[in-house]
């Protein structure tokens, strides 16, 4: 709470270059392409419901999701040092990996398969409001603070299951054409970070944000398709998880005017969310979980148009 207080003070002061009038105003929109590879990881305790269990009893872990995305970005300077930025993307995860750990106590481990994650998606959406609280000579280097609000969600598919460990006999591998699991994660995040913008050059300049994620609504469905029946997990989605998280994410950008106004960028990309008070829903039973995180890291190529 202390933090967003100095953030908001801040950003409340009177700049002085935003007095002066000197700091740069403008429009910018453009296309950016992510390329970019995530994992989510969750594991939850059912040792309180069967002491027989471990602490993890599970551990899923959505791996190598490697990805393609699309995304529409802007800035509108609105005046006084105000401005707007967010972006609006959509992507397929062309492949990855699923692997299920099961755990007895004493963390003997007593099931583990993997199973092939095929084309689904992913789709976020970032809105920020900022205030310029320092310009430079001529106002085209700049540094802002924001506070804005993401949507986040991935949903995958994995197919078949190759069991490399059954220690009591239980388990059959599943052929690679039958879908077994579903998985979607989403989250819904208040940001609040510095928005900066450094001239190295006449035609070139370097674009970064650094946001905190102080608070973040996380859902995370999995949709065993396999174990449906009333008398083992029922219907899908048939394990939710819900609860509150933190995190960080950062954006870095290179870019260069190529012609007129128009810049072409590359970069890094990093998000990385993690709950830090969940429960997950099994079979009607409320369980603690452990860990769920969430993470995509990649690089970045855009084209951007500036007034």
């Amino acid at each position: 709470m202390r933090l967003l207080a100095a953030l908001a003070a801040l950003a409340l002061a009177q700049p002085s270059a935003a007095q002066e009038g000197s700091f740069e105003r403008g429009f910018e929109l453009g296309l950016r392409y992510w390329l970019s590879s995530g994992e989510n990881r969750f594991s939850h305790n059912a040792q309180g419901a069967d002491p027989t269990l471990g602490n993890p009893t599970s551990i899923l872990t959505y791996e190598d999701l490697r990805a393609h995305s699309l995304e529409l970005h802007g800035r509108s300077d609105v005046g006084n040092g105000w401005f707007v930025k967010g972006n609006a993307g959509f992507g397929v995860i062309r492949k990855g990996s699923f692997d299920d750990e099961d755990y007895a106590a004493g963390q003997v481990k007593f099931l583990d398969s993997t199973s092939e994650v095929r084309d689904e998606i992913l789709h976020y959406l970032t809105i920020d409001l900022g205030r310029v609280i320092w310009a430079g000579a001529g106002g085209r280097s700049t540094l802002g603070m924001f506070a804005g609000f993401q949507q986040w969600i991935e949903r995958v598919d994995a197919y078949g299951a190759a069991f490399t460990v059954d220690t009591f006999g239980i388990a059959a591998d599943v052929p690679g054409g039958v879908l077994a699991i579903t998985n979607q994660v989403r989250w819904r995040s208040l940001r609040v970070g510095l928005a900066g913008r450094v001239q190295v050059g006449q035609a070139t300049r370097i674009v970064a944000d650094l946001a905190l994620i102080p608070y973040s609504m996380l859902r995370n469905e999995d949709s065993h398709h396999l174990r449906t029946d009333p008398a083992d997990l029922g219907p899908v989605p048939n394990v939710i998880s819900t609860g509150r998280g933190n995190g960080v994410q950062l954006d870095l950008e290179v870019r260069h005017t190529v012609y007129r106004n128009t810049e072409l960028g590359i970069g890094v990309r990093h998000w990385q969310l993690r709950s830090t008070d969940a429960e997950v829903s099994i079979g009607g039973l409320l369980l603690p979980v452990n860990e769920l995180e969430t993470r995509r890291t990649g690089v970045t190529a855009s084209l951007t148009a500036r007034w």
